[in-house]
């Protein structure tokens, strides 16, 4: 296996969940169950089996020490580094960087909590080293979620946010980035664009999976550019955008000698300066990255981003309770988790024996004549007796009654389910209590002061 000193990797999980807020409040996103482990343990993973010997972890402060316990139960061998962003500050993914800009000295990959994918993030690390990229972005197939899949709660008509990728046919740079909300019925594409990538396609269908690799010199411009406060929604498309551009002339008379200094100062070009060493292999190289016109390799581009494309694979982003439900559903199926964790945890008392297929956690017990089917029950909860949880999420601290009925559920912290209840494709918030003999499908049942929470 490589070991890489050549690249640093941060992992971004001070999220706090805005588009799943039933599921996070009162607790770390990042540590939210999917099938045996806490999310943020694929991405680890993933970095751990390509040879990755540490990386850093951004988090919430306050949330620090509860993360660093649930890591440290994972037995993964990657060395991490945990640094806290203050509660009070309402950092985006490119603050949260900024934050930690004095920690990264290399070439560095950044990757998102949620990203649950089977990826070679080796291959990713190579196609950025054939460019010497200034970035190269990860993109997925959109998940096709079964039209017989239920998402816990009432039926939603919300449409996921869609990504239109612009992707060279020829070269896979990355030349056009922007959300389909930022449009109304058309999209203007610049001539500047369509001269110098004569065959590019925009693709709807493809994710932004939030793993990145960026170059040195991005982390460098955005320290100095305060201005961008996403990666995603901000700063890529800017770059992207940026590689039409060329630099600016310097003009030596006194008279403009202001100007340019004041537009140097935050330009972006005086950031994007190749190794010299790179541009004179690259002359004496007959490679070429195009083959329809007579301009140099890459244009001269000193601004290079492309997309690395991987349709064939399993991916998705845990950030919407649709997609954390069918990560769930999916994971238990798929090889590359290479999940080796005890499905029931020895500091469990399970005293029923109808039990398929489910991860049961440390301090929980299980009455006698209870059925278990593919499903994850948190640490320190209670299902009492003749109780049938099937393809369910059971939280931590969770207290279930005797004779309950629960299919397809996620039952979040420290919720009370009484006796006799069914529930059946809902979702119950953190702490709260659905009373005896209730019957519930397709409903979302929490306290909504708790979700402001967050």
């Amino acid at each position: 296996m490589v070991k890489y000193i050549e690249f640093q990797a941060v992992v971004l999980a001070g999220g706090k969940g805005s588009r799943m807020t039933e599921l996070t409040a009162g607790k770390p996103k990042c540590l939210l169950p999917i099938h045996n482990n806490p999310m943020i343990y694929y991405p680890l993973r993933s970095l751990e089996r390509a040879g990755f010997n540490d990386a850093i972890i951004i988090v919430i402060e306050s949330m620090k020490r509860e993360i660093t316990a649930a890591i440290d139960k994972l037995n993964l061998s990657i060395k991490i580094e945990y640094i806290g962003i203050p509660d009070g500050e309402d950092l985006g993914t490119a603050d949260a960087l900024r934050f930690i800009g004095d920690k990264i000295n290399h070439d560095f990959v950044v990757v998102s909590c949620d990203l649950i994918a089977d990826i070679n993030i080796t291959d990713i690390l190579n196609s950025y080293r054939i460019h010497n990229s200034s970035l190269t972005a990860l993109m997925l197939s959109s998940p096709k979620v079964p039209s017989t899949f239920i998402t816990p709660g009432p039926k939603s008509k919300q449409k996921p946010e869609t990504d239109l990728i612009g992707i060279d046919n020829n070269t896979n740079r990355l030349v056009f980035l922007a959300s389909a909300s930022d449009f109304e019925e058309n999209i203007d594409i610049s001539q500047k664009l369509l001269r110098k990538h004569t065959s590019f396609t925009i693709h709807s269908k493809l994710m932004d999976a939030h793993f990145y690799v960026m170059n040195k010199w991005v982390l460098d411009f955005l320290l100095h550019n305060k201005k961008f406060g996403t990666l995603k929604g901000e700063l890529l498309p800017y770059i992207v955008s940026k590689q039409l551009s060329k630099p600016q002339k310097i003009i030596n008379d006194d008279k403009h000698e202001s100007i340019v200094k004041m537009n140097m100062k935050e330009d972006i070009f005086r950031f994007a300066v190749e190794k010299l060493y790179d541009a004179e292999i690259r002359k004496m190289s007959a490679f070429n990255d195009h083959g329809y016109d007579l301009a140099d390799t890459y244009h001269r581009d000193p601004i290079r981003c492309y997309a690395h494309i991987i349709k064939d694979q399993f991916g998705l982003r845990a950030n919407t309770v649709q997609m954390y439900s069918y990560a769930n559903s999916m994971l238990p199926e798929l090889s590359f988790c290479n999940i080796t964790n005890n499905p029931i945890s020895p500091l469990a008392v399970v005293k029923s024996t109808q039990i398929a297929d489910c991860k049961i956690d440390e301090g929980t017990t299980v009455g006698e004549k209870t059925s278990l089917k593919h499903s994850h029950i948190g640490p320190s909860s209670i299902i009492e007796s003749k109780t049938r949880i099937s393809d369910s999420v059971i939280m931590g601290n969770v207290t279930i009654k005797q004779r309950c009925n629960i299919q397809n559920s996620i039952l979040c912290n420290g919720c009370v389910i009484e006796e006799g209840t069914e529930l059946k494709n809902c979702l119950v918030g953190a702490q709260h209590v659905v009373g005896s003999e209730e019957n519930h499908s397709r409903e979302v049942l929490t306290d909504l002061d708790r979700l402001m929470e967050i």
